[in-house]
This record gives structure tokens, sequence and C-alpha cells, in this order.
């Protein structure tokens, strides 16, 4: 069985009533925080801060997506 994750609206708090594969969304985040490393030059220290904002940028995709616009 596939694990899956619920996309939340991050302005209402109102889970989507589709939901991401949990492998999807963490290869999604995983790029996405590769790239901001990129902009840093890959300056170390900041791995932790790129994870988590990259995080923030894919849910707030996701759920924008959800919601059609």
């Amino acid at each position: 069985m596939e694990h899956t994750t619920t996309v939340c609206d991050p302005y209402n708090l109102a889970p989507s009533s589709a939901a991401v594969p949990s492998d999807d969304r963490r290869g999604m985040i995983s790029e996405a925080a590769y790239y901001l490393a990129e902009l840093r030059h890959f300056a170390p220290g900041h791995e932790l801060e790129d994870w988590l904002l990259a995080e923030k940028q894919v849910d707030a995709v996701l759920a924008s997506a959800r919601r059609g616009a």
C-alpha cells in the first residue's frame, strides 16, 4: 500500500480532498531544497533551513493547485 500525504491549505488549514504520494512530495521537496542551496553556492550550514523552506514552498504550490488557482 502506498503512503500519501494530505495537502493542507495554509490559510484556513482545511485538509485538501486530494492526496499526493509521500515519495513524490519528498522528491519535490528534495529538488526544491537543492535549488535553494545552489542559489547560495552550496555554502554549508543551511541544509535544514533549505529543507524547511522547500517544504513550505512545495506545500503551498500543491495547495494552490488543489484550489484550482
